[in-house]
């Protein structure tokens, strides 16, 4: 009988050392394929950054060498090459991986290519003048408001007293919750436009596909939006007829059929022999060129890039 009660004693004390060793085991199972996913996704990690970092020096190999055959001008090859060209931008292998690189413009489907900055405003150069038209386009503002947006945006970038009558940049920004100095200095990325006043995500998300802070400050009219346009101070009507000679046939940018203008004081001239031109007009387009606020050929540009890793569900840009 004692026997019988030691026996059961040894196996349930046997029973109950394999349930321990069985939930350490799961356990030490579960840690080690944790470590081993969290291994994986480091590799892929590392995997995708020398990819995107490749995938951009690709991007600025090919531009370079597009734009050393421009000479003093590019031509609607090197346009297409570089702002739709799915045959060298899209699904592209590097080191095994996929790699493509495209844009979105506001209301246009995804574009293989890259992304001109010099087709923007620059807020390093700009006047208040036109950045407040530009903000009064994309954001549907009153002109005042705009106007009142345009100094605090370029208030940032200039030392002393603001733009905007009875405001003094400083103590805002002083009085804030969290309080910090306003730059007085020039803009060095977009992202700054957010500690700006007045500035939302929402607007920041709005103003950044005709913004920049790259190039010299002028605008290329060969791949400049119609916002852009407007914004330079001329009307629908000359904006409308430069788009026509500029897109072609198709009425698409960066097609076959683009025309591609080479000076911009033939611009006018050139629009003239396909799309008479108003004196006003002509006048407009002159006084662009003579405030050099015109170039035909761009030398900034995004790229933006996204991965496909091969064998991996994980995908990145």
């Amino acid at each position: 009988m004692i026997l019988g009660r030691r026996q059961g004693f040894v196996l349930i004390f046997t029973l109950w050392v394999l349930g321990f060793l069985t939930v350490l085991a799961v356990g030490l199972a579960a840690g080690i394929r944790q470590k081993i996913l969290l291994l994986e996704k480091l590799d892929q990690r590392s995997r995708t950054s020398h990819l995107l970092e490749a995938a951009v020096k690709y991007a600025g190999v090919y531009i370079s060498n597009q734009l050393s055959t421009c000479g003093q001008s590019c031509n609607t090859t090197v346009k297409m090459k570089l702002y739709n060209n799915p045959n060298d931008f899209s699904q592209f292998e590097l080191g095994g991986d996929n790699v493509s690189i495209s844009y979105t413009l506001p209301g246009q489907e995804e574009t293989f290519g890259v992304v001109d900055e010099e087709r923007k405003i620059n807020l390093n150069t700009t006047s208040a003048a036109i950045l407040a038209r530009l903000i009064e386009m994309v954001l549907s503002l009153k002109s005042d408001a705009a106007q009142t947006m345009a100094s605090d945006i370029l208030d940032w970038r200039q030392y002393g007293q603001s733009q905007a009558v009875g405001f003094f940049s400083d103590e805002y920004y002083a009085n804030l919750e969290y309080p910090y100095v306003k730059k007085n200095m020039d803009y060095e990325t977009l992202d700054e436009l957010l500690l700006v006043k007045g500035i939302t995500k929402d607007i920041y998300e709005k103003l950044i596909n005709y913004v920049t802070v790259y190039g010299d400050g002028r605008v290329n009219i060969n791949t400049a939006s119609p916002e852009v346009l407007y914004a330079l101070g001329l009307e629908d009507s000359l904006i409308d007829k430069i788009l026509q000679v500029r897109r072609g046939k198709d009425k698409i940018d960066a097609t076959a059929d683009d025309y591609v203008f080479s000076k911009t004081f033939d611009v006018a001239t050139e629009i003239n022999a396909v799309n008479k031109l108003l004196p006003a007009e002509i006048h407009a387009i002159d006084a662009l060129n003579q405030q050099n606020l015109l170039t035909t050929t761009s030398y900034y540009f995004t790229v933006q890039a996204k991965t496909h890793l091969a064998h991996s569900p994980f995908s990145r840009k």
